[in-house]
């Protein structure tokens, strides 16, 4: 058992209403967890932003969904400091530690304190006179599909990046594995702190992505947009658009999230179990 947990656990869900029903939540998967002396205080719809006392009062949040479900709760992980059990019902599930054939192993390891846990670094935006932190990345990117995007990636006092592209991505190590591994960017261990600028299609040879330290900010300014507008986004949620000569900040987060994983897993098996990487097809 967690050092900060009671002998009954206290557990906040949060799911993603297109992937798990709230009924079969309420019912079975609260009897599952119950058998196990684990005390569900809620359910939650996630990206709903309706969150009462619960999210204090939890000793941790369990998460049903893909991906996107995870990265939805990340933020007030990071501000109420409570940690994250990811229970796969999606495709990939890169974030999340069991699959929806394991909701009774989760249950179970958690009334043991059989689950560890991985601590993952955020990074904040600003813009519009507001603040966004993100687990995955913050993409500066063009809204329509022909044209470019003329922009500069400032880092201090000094230009990093000038170029014509479709925008760049700024990443975690945690996103290294998203959009920024898509992209052309390196995969990253998440238990090192450092942040990732991959650029988005610049229209030159002597651009590549680089990793700098996660105390530096980054500004992105958009000089001239060919048509539309561009726009920032978030863990693939857009929280602002941008027009020409405007631009905004990023730099690395104090706060931290941390994502569970089963006993015995660490990150370079799930590497290769979920992303088949390093391994040899013949």
């Amino acid at each position: 058992m967690h050092e900060d947990w009671g002998d009954i656990l206290k557990i906040l869900i949060f799911y993603n209403p297109y992937r798990v029903s709230y009924e079969y939540l309420s019912t079975e998967v609260r009897s599952v967890f119950e058998k196990y002396e684990n005390e569900i205080i809620n359910i939650i719809s996630a990206g709903s932003g309706i969150i009462d006392n619960s999210a204090q009062e939890a000793d941790c949040y369990v998460v049903f969904g893909g991906d996107g479900t995870v990265l939805r709760v990340a933020e007030i992980s990071a501000i109420n400091s409570k940690p994250i059990v990811g229970i796969n019902m999606g495709n990939l599930g890169f974030l999340s530690s069991y699959s929806q054939d394991e909701i009774e192993n989760a249950a179970q390891d958690l009334s043991k304190g059989e689950i560890s846990f991985s601590e993952r670094h955020l990074i904040e935006c600003f813009v519009g006179g507001k603040k966004f932190v993100s687990l995955n990345d913050i993409v500066l990117q063009k809204s329509q599909p022909l044209g470019t995007i003329d922009l500069e990636v400032i880092v201090g006092k000094s230009i990093l990046y000038s170029f014509l592209g479709d925008g760049v991505i700024v990443s975690t190590p945690t996103g290294s594995t998203g959009y920024s591994m898509s992209a052309g960017g390196p995969i990253i261990d998440p238990s090192i702190n450092v942040t990732e600028i991959v650029p988005l299609a610049p229209h030159t040879l002597n651009i590549r992505p680089f990793i700098i330290s996660p105390d530096k900010y980054i500004e992105l300014k958009v000089n001239s947009i060919d048509t539309g507008f561009a726009y920032v986004t978030g863990d693939g949620d857009i929280i602002h658009r941008l027009e020409a000569g405007m631009s905004l900040v990023i730099t690395g987060s104090d706060k931290k999230v941390k994502l569970s994983q089963k006993k015995g897993d660490n990150y370079f098996d799930l590497l290769n179990y979920k992303l088949g990487f390093g391994r040899r097809f013949e």
